[in-house]
């Protein structure tokens, strides 16, 4: 059986149609006319995939928009990319700007620019340290958030939940110019309605309920309600409203 496949690129303006290949490149304004199989897609200038694709690697450091699904391996952005379907990525890396309007599956999870879903966000472990937007529920055994951004889920759950300040805040440092970059003309920080873990800690964090065995409540929270059935710590400038033992 020969599984020889041929690799197409795009310096200037052009199209390729879909189909399998080896490598596809596109550093000018480029266009996938169909679904896409492929082994490894790199986008350095603007590129639409109009179809389906279905790519080992994925590395876009320029423009890229995914008119549907997106399954990969890898995936890497450092410009902006745009997935109209879901994404199902064993890894994403996210240095620049992506938006997908369904939900994100992975594995493994690195936000250190700005993601924003339309659904939910699952995956084995989730770190971020830019800003994000889930309309959904964000979902990992491992949540590490170190608040470089301001940050949304609409809930929140896992085994071990970490959100803490960001380099600034940690110092005591205030940088209202990077403040306003990252997170979008506010303060970073993390707001949701529910949190539910087995180990909570948090920082500069905002929700309505807050579940865990061991629960710490560290400053610059605000929590309606506090539910925990082993240990709960409150920093003396968080404010929890109601502290229930369960």
């Amino acid at each position: 059986m020969n599984d020889k496949r041929n690799s197409a690129s795009i310096s200037g303006a052009g199209t390729i149609s879909g189909g399998t290949y080896s490598r596809v490149s596109i550093s000018g304004a480029g266009k996938v006319t169909g679904d896409i199989v492929a082994d490894e897609l790199r986008i350095s200038g603007a590129g639409k995939v109009a179809g389906r694709a279905e790519v080992q690697e994925i590395v876009t450091s320029g423009s890229a928009a995914f008119a549907s699904d997106v399954i990969a391996d890898e995936m890497r952005v450092s410009g902006s990319a745009r997935v109209d379907g879901q994404a199902r990525v064993k890894e994403l890396k996210c240095s620049g700007t992506f938006k997908v309007e369904k939900g994100v599956a992975a594995e493994y999870v690195k936000v250190s620019g700005s993601l924003r879903a339309g659904e939910d966000v699952e995956a084995e472990i989730f770190k971020a340290s830019g800003g994000f937007r889930i309309e959904g529920l964000l979902t990992a055994d491992k949540i590490e958030i170190k608040l470089g951004g301001r940050c949304y889920a609409k809930e929140i759950g896992g085994e071990r939940i970490d959100v803490r300040r960001g380099g600034w805040r940690e110092k005591g440092i205030l940088l209202d110019g990077l403040v306003k970059l990252f997170a979008g003309g506010g303060t970073a920080a993390l707001e949701t309605k529910q949190i539910e873990g087995d180990e909570v800690s948090l920082e500069d964090t905002e929700a309505e309920v807050v579940r865990g065995k061991k629960v710490e409540i560290g400053p610059g929270c605000r929590i309606g309600r506090v539910e925990y059935s082993e240990s709960l710590k409150v920093a003396s400038d968080a404010v929890v409203k109601e502290r229930v033992k369960v």
